[in-house]
């Protein structure tokens, strides 16, 4: 990637790319500018089809503290809002597979960010929370009960309640804990896992998750057939079929 990010650190591995928040004296607030930085690499990372998966990390000691407060009460908030669900959905809507790492604080808009990981992987000493309710904000419901219900969610939004790597994995927030030394390393190996699939097959499966759970059965498993319809049409699953066929002795040609 030849552009140079003041915020974020990216590294190229294909298949997979790894990209590092870098605002380590501010806990990696989520400032405007690193913001519109990790939006744009993300835009470049989807188009770049040697790139089928990301890991998303703050580094060992820190993930992220948050939005950058100083800037929340210094903006406008219809600006700072419009802006913040640009990001936002950008992040959550990223089109392949992501996993984040997440390595000492992951609070509010930092939690927000870590739960845009298909596989989420904590290291042991982190701590998870979303503490806006105590300062009079609601959190965000809109990703956190998908992957733990919304009893749980809701349990914890209210409370504002932090929680251990431990505490997280009970409940299915985060996928893996790991000793804090060896985080990118297992995130890496769970992108590295996903890289084995062909890419139309990995972004149809994104796609699915993000719509699946808002519609009836028939209409999910409808849409599923015509994603796979799609696949199809581009024209090389056909021949993948046949070699796996062939593995299992199904066809002699």
């Amino acid at each position: 990637m030849a552009h140079e990010y003041r915020h974020l650190l990216v590294s190229l591995e294909p298949p997979v790319a790894v990209v590092e928040l870098n605002r380590k004296r501010q806990l990696n607030s989520l400032s405007m500018a690193l913001r519109d930085e990790l939006e744009a690499c993300l835009g470049t990372l989807e188009s770049d089809d040697g790139i089928k998966a990301v890991v998303l990390t703050g580094g060992a000691d820190c993930f992220s503290a948050g939005f950058d407060l100083k800037e929340v009460l210094e903006t406008d908030f219809r600006a700072f809002g419009h802006r913040a669900v640009e990001f936002t959905e950008k992040t959550y809507f990223f089109k392949k597979p992501l996993v984040t790492a997440v390595g000492g604080v992951a609070y509010a808009g930092g939690f927000d960010l870590a739960l845009s990981g298909d596989v989420i992987v904590a290291g042991e000493t982190a701590s998870l929370g979303r503490p806006e309710v105590r300062f009079g904000i609601n959190p965000l419901m809109a990703k956190l009960w998908l992957r733990i219900g919304m009893a749980r969610a809701l349990q914890l939004s209210l409370s504002g309640e932090f929680l251990t790597p431990q505490q997280a994995l009970v409940i299915g927030l985060v996928d893996r804990v790991v000793p804090s030394q060896g985080l990118l390393e297992a995130a890496k190996e769970e992108a590295w896992r996903f890289t084995a699939n062909p890419l139309p097959a990995l972004l149809a499966v994104k796609r699915a998750a993000l719509a699946v759970p808002f519609v009836d059965a028939r209409t999910a498993i409808q849409y599923e057939f015509g994603l796979t319809a799609e696949i199809i049409a581009e024209g090389t699953v056909k021949a993948a079929l046949r070699e796996y066929a062939r593995g299992l002795g199904i066809i002699k040609e």
